[in-house]
């Protein structure tokens, strides 16, 4: 039995190219016991040594002491994927003239991956997904596409997107996403592509007198179809 262990180790030696000593050297022994084990004239094998070559080569211990079973060690298993449910609204909301804002009912769900918006230091509860309708927002935004938004995020940033409640036709406004613009310490909202809607030509103020834009949330993620 002593002998056939030894002829598989030295089969995982010569399949791997190695020397005798480089083969010692993965267990942390010498090319003498190496030898010894391969001609079968070791009587007490150590089993750390053969735990270290098992785990190396990725084989298991019990192919190597036995002979018995498969060869390789099957590979590890994937972590589970931990998905994080996010508020989905089926309406759309407005690149140019958005939807009413009582139409902000009908939900689902949409799953996230947990390990992605941890990276981000997303709260799924504070997250939710509304669509895309309108052009004002081309190229960054086409008309369809998700929209992800953190509704615990609302201080206003230069440069950035957000979901912004506007005064409209309905009584309670209207939902809108626009580029967020800080000029002399003033809050804008301004449209991409400011010929797309004409109500949108040019920049308004977070606070207007007569009509205050809200921020319900900045825009954190934008998802297309491709082609």
């Amino acid at each position: 039995m002593l002998g056939m262990i030894g002829d598989r180790l030295k089969e995982l030696r010569q399949d791997a190219g190695m020397t005798q000593p480089e083969f010692a050297d993965i267990a942390g022994t010498t090319k003498q016991y190496v030898n010894q084990l391969e001609k079968g004239k070791n009587l007490n094998p150590n089993a750390k040594f053969i735990e270290k070559w098992a785990a190396h080569f990725g084989v298991r211990m019990e192919w190597i002491t036995t002979g018995k079973g498969p060869k390789r060690a099957p590979p590890p298993a994937p972590a589970e994927i931990e998905w994080a449910d996010v508020q989905g609204f089926a309406q759309a909301v407005g690149l140019g003239t958005g939807p009413e804002a009582q139409e902000y009912a009908e939900t689902h769900r949409l799953k996230f991956r947990a390990d992605s918006l941890a990276r981000k230091r997303l709260d799924p509860s504070k997250l939710a997904v509304m669509y895309g309708s309108g052009d004002s927002m081309l190229p960054r935004i086409l008309p369809g596409d998700a929209i992800l938004f953190d509704t615990s995020d609302t201080r206003p940033r230069d440069g950035h997107l957000y979901v912004i409640l506007v005064p409209g036709v309905g009584a309670a406004g209207e939902y809108q996403v626009k580029r967020c613009e800080i000029l002399d310490e003033v809050v804008y909202f301004r449209a991409d592509n400011p010929e797309g809607d004409h109500e949108w030509r040019k920049a308004r103020r977070m606070d207007h007198m007569h009509h205050p834009i809200t921020i319900v949330g900045r825009v954190r993620w934008i998802g297309s179809w491709e082609g």
